[in-house]
């Protein structure tokens, strides 16, 4: 009768025992194998320990009988291998023994564990399991190596004047070229996986390319432009560029443009432009994978030395330091080549990260003397501290006294409200009185173009703009201010959002800011349980954005700085930590409101998820983008909560892990591939408790 998976893992491990105890047996009848006595004795301790284990008991049972398997091999070979051992065997068959020891404390905490500890570190286990593995199987190799060495001395020792030695020696050389012809196959093996495979382990971060970022109107920031190309093109000027100047002077639309044209020309490495607005791409943690992916494209000629660089890390390069993941991913790669990489809003970089990885760019630089950096920031000082002698001499990009800024505000102007004036909506002496009362600040006057385009009455709005009493276009906080307070006001149509208009808007705001992750408009009405976010995010569209994959978020960092500053926001000002506490409680209503056994709607609670053939369609048809995101991200709210706001969410977050939703929870969060997120957040959300 053919076993079933359920009953199969205690015969493994009943097979493997039997094996390990024959060969102890074997091993104390046998004179010369005395390395192998406590080895097989702690196979056997092992492989009793893990009959008792609950958690991940298959995982356990197969690492078991791998470790059998070599255990089997390192009794053949010693038993036909001459005493004494040499000294170089006896060293990593003791060091083998160790990793064996390290093995069974492992099998004995996890034997040792409570429901639901064991059940908390399942993910752990399998990693944990896949760690040991690897540590035997390396020493395992140096084993097969001494193993080979000795050998080879047994055979060419034996006495010359024997008669029988070539009868001797024979099997003993045969012998050796198996062992040599084993490693040579496991060494091609791991060899032949393809190459290219290996840029899919890099954790790479889309939304730090630009896409979000316009490039310069044609004509616009020809000086400052001009310089940082001379720059680029002669090998004798400094390596990094700095180009510092206020928010919202257009540091990352001249970052767009030149990182555009260094990639057709076939000089750009890559770029990388730090944003809050994702908070993936607020730290670190993805540069170096990001900017090695666009390595490999830009310049297929690297691809061969990123490879190197990958396999030198190890198969999880987002556990590895920083600085090597420099060294291994960028540095080597571009040793000998003549690129730019682009570094754009170093300041909206987490600033222990941003310092971390502008040191070592810095120590870098004598590695790669062909290398050039541009790097576009606010004036921070920190950033001053280490950028000081690279800062670029062009001048100021929002200097009023300077004509070519006041030319460039004018031909912006012009060109953004040319439709508005061929419609006869707007003459063009309007538009130039308009340029001339703007603060010579690119936000500025994006956004007030944004605010005339988007109005049913461009006239009047613009009219109400000029007003020197409100001296809105002087001030990018008073704009926003006259932005906000008009949306919560009566609209051209004469509808308004509501009599709770200034709560709804703070409501939105307050989602798009704390989002973990760009949310679409429907997916923000359900979470917080309103239908006013389309219209709240119509009004606002002169400061939000609604990007092409229909998700929402704020068009410029200045924006976000006033709103989470109370001095400037007043009425409007967002707390970020009841933000989070708002997004916690709107995942938790959603998630017991949506979640549910066998969401998917599988036909068998056997299969795994990479064996259902349509399962990635299951999940967008069965797990809403609303449910996606709250069992996602939920726990990550609560933890970012005050403790004060939070408390209440703290406690709802116990109840619902004690309840009935706990394993369907855990059953989408196993569909979209977070378990090791949703592990880490419990983690952390009972220290936050506590």
């Amino acid at each position: 009768m053919t076993s079933t998976p359920h009953n199969r893992q205690p015969n493994i491990i009943d097979d493997t025992l039997l094996s390990a105890k024959l060969v102890n047996d074997a091993s104390e009848a046998a004179p010369g194998l005395d390395p192998l006595k406590v080895i097989a004795g702690l196979l056997i301790t092992i492989l009793e320990t893990i009959r008792d284990v609950k958690t991940s008991k298959k995982d356990w049972a197969a690492f078991g009988e791998h470790l059998s398997v070599q255990i089997k091999d390192i009794y053949d070979d010693l038993s036909r291998c001459p005493t004494p051992h040499s000294t170089e065997l006896l060293v990593v068959l003791n060091t083998y023994e160790q990793k064996l020891e390290n093995v069974l404390e492992k099998v004995r905490l996890t034997k040792g564990r409570g429901k639901f500890e064991r059940w908390l570190n399942s993910r752990t286990d399998k990693e944990e399991i896949a760690t040991l593995r690897r540590d035997v199987d390396t020493c395992w190799k140096d084993y097969m190596r001494k193993i080979i060495v000795q050998l080879h001395e047994a055979a060419y020792q034996i006495d010359e004047g024997v008669e029988n030695v070539e009868k001797d020696t024979k099997p003993v050389e045969k012998d050796v070229k198996n062992v040599e012809r084993d490693v040579k196959n496991v060494e091609a093996s791991v060899d032949a996986i393809d190459d290219t495979s290996y840029l899919a382990k890099l954790v790479t971060l889309p939304s730090a390319t630009g896409a979000d970022h316009s490039t310069c109107l044609t004509g616009t920031r020809t000086g400052v432009l001009d310089y940082i190309r001379r720059w680029a093109d002669h090998q004798d000027t400094v390596q990094v560029c700095w180009l510092t100047d206020v928010a919202g002077a257009g540091k990352s639309t001249i970052a767009k443009q030149l990182s555009g044209e260094w990639k057709s020309e076939g000089r750009l490495g890559g770029c990388f432009f730090f944003s809050k607005n994702h908070p993936d791409a607020a730290n670190n943690q993805a540069f170096c994978d990001t900017i090695a992916a666009q390595l490999a494209n830009n310049q297929p000629h690297l691809l061969p030395s990123i490879i190197d660089g990958i396999k030198a890390i190890g198969l999880v390069p987002s556990l590895y330091p920083f600085e090597e993941k420099l060294q291994k991913l960028v540095i080597q790669p571009v040793k000998d080549a003549a690129v730019v990489l682009v570094i754009d809003a170093l300041d909206e970089c987490d600033e222990r990260d941003r310092d971390i990885l502008l040191r070592n760019l810095l120590r870098s630089l004598t590695q790669v003397s062909r290398l050039k950096v541009l790097i576009t920031s606010r004036l921070e000082r920190d950033i001053t501290e280490l950028l000081g002698s690279y800062r670029s001499p062009a001048e100021s990009l929002h200097d009023v006294r300077l004509k070519s800024n006041q030319d460039d505000i004018a031909m912006f102007f012009k060109h953004q409200m040319e439709p508005l004036v061929r419609s006869g909506d707007l003459t063009a002496e309007e538009v130039t009185q308009l340029a001339n009362r703007v603060n010579c600040l690119f936000i500025l006057a994006s956004t007030a173009c944004k605010v005339i385009q988007k109005s049913l009455t461009p006239r009047s709005r613009l009219q109400e703009l000029m007003d020197t009493k409100q001296n809105v276009l002087g001030d990018i906080n008073k704009l926003y201010l006259a932005i906000l307070t008009k949306a919560c006001q009566a609209d051209q149509d004469g509808q308004s959002i509501g009599l709770e208009a200034p709560k709804k808007v703070i409501e939105v705001l307050q989602a798009i800011l704390a989002a973990a992750t760009p949310l679409s408009i429907a997916t923000i009405d359900l979470l917080l349980g309103n239908q006013s976010t389309g219209r709240i995010v119509e009004l606002l569209s002169s400061v939000l954005n609604v990007r092409h994959d229909g998700t929402v978020v704020i068009l410029h960092p200045t924006f976000r700085e006033f709103l989470e500053d109370k001095r400037t926001a007043g009425t409007f000002h967002i707390d970020i930590t009841g933000a989070h506490e708002l997004m916690a409680k709107g995942c938790l209503a959603t998630m017991k409101r949506e979640l549910r056994f066998n969401i998917c709607r599988l036909e068998s609670s056997f299969m795994r998820n990479k064996d259902v053939p349509d399962f990635k369609e299951r999940i967008s048809k069965y797990i809403s983008d609303q449910l996606q995101y709250g069992c996602t991200y939920w726990l990550s709210h609560v933890t970012k909560s005050s403790p004060g706001l939070g408390k209440a969410s703290g406690a709802a977050a116990l109840e619902f892990v004690e309840g009935e939703f706990l394993l369907y929870w855990m059953e989408v969060s196993s569909a979209l591939g977070v378990i090791p997120k949703m592990l880490k957040d419990l983690q952390e959300t009972g220290r936050w408790c506590a």
